[in-house]
């Protein structure tokens, strides 16, 4: 399974042909998150080992310009770091079997959550509140919760195989999880769970849409889904939009290895890292149709 990672329909829209920007020079973009008008973007490096403690992992700043303005923003050791979240003044990353917190004005690392020997790969992150995150583990078949102020977590009810992009629905309590499927077949699917509810388990989403699933973010009643589609030599990858009104879904094909999508809210636009091509792409969710 981990020796492939690394190089890790219904109604069909057009293909995405021109982005609004696009940023080169980057060390295999996992994850990116809008900060003010820039975006940071968490780089795997160049070994491009998913669990690797090589310490080639990096955080960088892209102005709002479109400028790799700054290739390493803290000064600290990160291995293989993925998913990107912002509470407050505080950037979380999860990196492997740990969870680490910076300060972004003072670029000190202020929280470390330890899970050697509990967490296989850590992967993505969503905000639930200002002291909650969920965050999935890939390798373990794990979702957790985890609390930002007292350092503890909690394993949600309901195991996915290869979880990866995670959002949250602060309206509905809910949250929504892609996954890879077994041994990165590309047999993934779309699954949700009732946070708060602790009887409650993650269950497929109706209707859900197949494939190699890494990032998923929510815009209005709309999940917004990356497929890699293979991990074995990809040629392009897909889009999907799953409407959770009416539970159906548009898939339009877009640029290979698309990494952890996420949203700029201010700009209306959706941030695609490019994993295996060293690129961030940015598209208006207007060429989207939303």
């Amino acid at each position: 399974m981990r020796k492939y990672f690394p190089i890790l329909s219904l109604l069909a829209v057009p293909f995405i042909t021109q982005a609004q920007k696009t940023t080169a020079g980057l060390e295999k973009p996992e994850s990116v998150v809008a900060y003010n008008d820039g975006y940071f973007v968490s780089e795997i490096g160049s070994k491009l080992d998913p669990v690797g403690k090589d310490g080639d992992g990096a955080i960088s700043y892209i102005n709002s310009a479109g400028k790799l303005e700054t290739l390493k923003y803290f000064d600290d050791v990160l291995n293989a770091p993925k998913g990107l979240e912002i509470i407050g003044d505080v950037l979380y990353v999860a990196d492997i079997d740990h969870l680490k917190g910076y300060n972004i004005k003072s670029r000190k690392k202020v929280f470390d959550l330890n899970l050697e020997g509990k967490a296989l790969m850590l992967n993505d992150l969503t905000k639930v509140d200002d002291s909650t995150l969920v965050i999935s583990d890939s390798f373990k078949n794990h979702v957790l919760q985890v609390n930002t102020v007292t350092a503890s977590w909690i394993k949600l009810k309901g195991d996915i195989v290869v979880p990866n992009g995670v959002v949250y629905d602060a309206a509905t309590d809910i949250v929504y999880v892609c996954s890879m499927g077994p041994d990165f077949d590309g047999t993934g699917k779309l699954f949700s769970k009732k946070l708060h509810d602790d009887n409650a388990a993650f269950e497929e989403l109706k209707n859900s849409p197949v494939g190699l699933f890494d990032g998923i973010v929510l815009d209005g009643h709309h999940l917004l889904v990356s497929d890699w589609i293979t991990i074995k030599d990809p040629v392009k990858g897909n889009l999907y939009v799953y409407d959770l009104k009416n539970n159906k879904y548009t898939k339009q094909e877009i640029k290979r290895s698309p990494a952890d999508i996420a949203l700029d809210t201010k700009k209306k636009e959706l941030l695609i890292p490019q994993l295996l091509d060293d690129r961030l792409e940015i598209v208006s969710l207007k060429t989207l149709g939303l």
